[in-house]
């Protein structure tokens, strides 16, 4: 029985210390956090087909790829762990001709629409078990293993802050993100009433466009009337409308640092204002980023004014980058023969969690203010 005891507490212990430590706290120095577990290597797979989207007449590989590839080298220097890798385009992809030995495969199918049938017929027919399987389209197709990124995850985030605190809300959209109407819908399954919607870029400049979502040209207008029923004149500032608290911007973060400074100057008062980037360009944040003081934000990572590991190039910013990385840490935590329960890995990307075979990602929430960044 002592001995049962024994062996018991031994186990716990070393089950205990195989799971990094994770700090309560975070601040920009801590937002990426790579894991400290004793992988071994043996159970890790030895080669590794990767497919990814792109045209055959690209010389460089895509930036998820080059991230994933980032990551192996990391780990050839640390542990040896070097995986013979064959990298290939999905558009060369021949299904009557499949015949895969590699021991994982990774397929990066990163794009808007996945539109060629033909390419999705080959995914049906590829061994699930052993493929992961990373997309922004929402679609598994019946693969086991995924990493399925999507800009909702920052939508939620932004959304559940707001719940908070705002009740009436003026949502804007942009017409690279033309999700105005997707974004109401979320709003009102939370009960927030939507006010008023508009598209930034429909052939009015932003200040006009505040002006009018404000009605500042009502005010003007019924000072106008007033003076000529007085005749006299009236002087006083005109007056924007107080039955909002609330901004949603769907925009890209240029956009937004042109629209946040001119609904200041037009408002002149402070509305809180949460601004989902529409990941169709990489601009990443500033330390110093004072036209979007005050705003809240939820983003990658990579994407934000951090240290990032010396052999990232900062050149190699983006968030395409950040998913190439952060799935070769996950394949490690996956086949790595370790116990990463109730762990959560802080990648480039956001914090992951994995639960069995499924891969949770959660965004960052951050505040600019006038000193730098607040992570919520």
């Amino acid at each position: 029985m002592k001995n049962n005891i024994i062996i018991l507490i031994i186990l716990v212990i070393s089950a205990c210390s195989s799971i990094p430590k994770i700090e309560k706290s975070e601040s920009l120095d801590t937002l990426i956090q790579k894991p400290q577990f004793n992988y071994k290597i043996r159970s890790l797979p030895k080669t590794i087909k990767v497919y990814f989207n792109g045209k055959d007449s690209e010389l460089n590989l895509p930036s998820e790829v080059q991230g994933f590839i980032a990551n192996s080298y990391f780990y050839n220097s640390k542990i040896s762990y070097e995986p013979k890798m064959s990298f290939s385009n999905l558009e060369a992809l021949d299904c009557s001709n499949q015949l895969i030995q590699e021991d994982l495969i990774v397929i990066f199918n990163l794009q808007e629409k996945s539109q060629n049938l033909e390419k999705q017929n080959c995914f049906k027919i590829m061994p699930k078990s052993k493929t992961f399987y990373v997309s922004n389209t929402g679609d598994n197709f019946g693969f086991s293993n995924t990493f399925l990124i999507s800009r909702d995850d920052e939508k939620r985030q932004l959304i559940n802050e707001l719940d908070k605190y705002s009740e009436r809300i003026i949502l804007i959209d942009s017409n690279k993100t033309l999700d105005k109407e997707n974004i109401k819908n979320s709003l009102q399954e939370l009960n927030k009433e939507v006010v008023e919607l508009e598209t930034y870029g429909n052939n009015l400049s932003s200040q006009d466009m505040f002006a009018k979502l404000l009605m500042v040209d009502r005010s003007k207008e019924r000072k106008r009337k007033l003076s000529r029923r007085i005749s006299e004149s009236i002087s006083g500032d005109s007056r924007t409308r107080e039955d909002i608290d609330t901004f949603f911007l769907s925009v890209d973060l240029k956009e937004a640092r042109n629209l946040k400074p001119a609904l200041d100057y037009i408002s002149e008062k402070d509305f809180d204002v949460y601004i989902l980037n529409s990941w169709s360009t990489n601009n990443t944040h500033y330390k110093d980023d004072r036209d979007l003081s005050g705003s809240i934000h939820a983003d990658f990572p990579i994407m934000m004014p951090i240290e990032i590991p010396e052999f990232i190039r900062d050149e190699n910013r983006s968030r395409e980058f950040a998913l190439g990385y952060d799935l070769f840490e996950i394949i490690l935590m996956k086949y790595g023969d370790v116990n990463y329960r109730n762990y959560i890995y802080k990648g480039l990307s956001g914090k992951i969690v994995l639960e069995d075979k499924k891969v949770k990602r959660i965004p960052y929430l951050f505040k600019i203010t006038d000193t730098g960044l607040e992570i919520l």
